[in-house]
């Protein structure tokens, strides 16, 4: 349960992230293009949480049964468990943390829109 624990509070810090910069460039784009905040930022959280999401569904597809039988008759070398945890661990990241802005996003349309 730890580990699910550290992995949630890593999503966590990775939404803050993104968020900061998706600020910081609605800001710019406030200034820059008169276009209102909350609409910049929240088209800005939007693009970041697809991003993100096609990211983590990219890596987890790559880190799949199939993908994996593929490499080794390829490579003609076994696939080390250990890459495959560390595969699914950054592929879970990057999806949850999309669909953690995706829900901000959502949040943000319901209550602002």
């Amino acid at each position: 349960m730890h580990k699910y624990l550290e992995g949630l509070v890593s999503c966590l810090k990775e939404t803050v992230i993104f968020n900061v910069i998706g600020a910081a460039v609605a800001f710019g784009v406030l200034v820059f293009l008169n276009i209102p905040l909350t609409a910049s930022f929240g088209f800005i959280v939007l693009i970041e949480s697809t991003g993100l999401m096609l990211v983590g569904g990219a890596l987890g597809v790559a880190g799949g049964p199939s993908s994996r039988k593929v490499m080794e008759f390829l490579s003609r070398r076994k696939v080390d468990p250990k890459t495959i945890e560390t595969s699914d661990a950054r592929a879970a990241l990057y999806a949850v943390t999309g669909m953690l802005l995706f829900a901000e996003g959502a949040i943000m349309a319901a209550f602002l829109g």
